[in-house]
């Protein structure tokens, strides 16, 4: 099974330019999680998700004095981490908040290797690009509907439908 079989085509995304407040608004009236920063050609800029909402509004705790003399100098990955948790905690738009590259799969990729994908990756979706431009989105739950099917939809009586093998060992 490809990704463009199983993606949900109807993706709502952003410009680097949608203010943090309307952002938060379409994930409260849509009930999203997150969302694709995309330019106007549809190429997938990055992603603005709950979390990166939430290191906007609580800063993370700065070392103390004595985690700085005891634990010694902060290395060149932490000095980043720091520098992007306090950019986002400054940030106005998506493009100021946003985490860049955002993950995305083709469209003809293997349903599989996009499952092990998120699980190494441990993301709630990934983006499905049809030459370089945003198609679709896939997420955790499109895979539960796939592997277990929709009961409450399936008469009384009904068997669960035979679906394609996946495995992600």
């Amino acid at each position: 099974m490809l990704a463009k079989e199983l993606m949900d085509p109807n993706v709502i995304s952003i410009r680097k330019e949608t203010p943090v407040q309307e952002i938060a608004n379409l994930m409260l009236k849509h009930n999203i999680s997150g969302f694709p920063v995309v330019d106007r050609l549809g190429n997938v800029l990055g992603v603005v998700s709950e979390l990166d909402l939430m290191h906007k509004e609580i800063k993370e705790d700065e070392p103390g004095l004595w985690e700085v003399l005891l634990g010694g100098i902060l290395d060149s990955q932490q000095v980043k981490e720091r520098m992007d948790a306090a950019k986002k905690y400054m940030g106005r738009t998506a493009g100021d908040i946003m985490t860049s590259p955002a993950l995305t799969v083709d469209e003809m990729d293997n349903v599989t290797e996009v499952g092990k994908l998120m699980f190494r990756k441990r993301i709630k979706r990934v983006f499905v690009t049809r030459r370089g431009s945003l198609a679709g989105v896939i997420s955790r739950s499109a895979f539960i509907k796939l592997l277990f099917g929709e009961e409450k939809n399936r008469p009384a009586g009904k068997s669960t439908p035979k679906v394609p093998k996946i495995q992600f060992s």
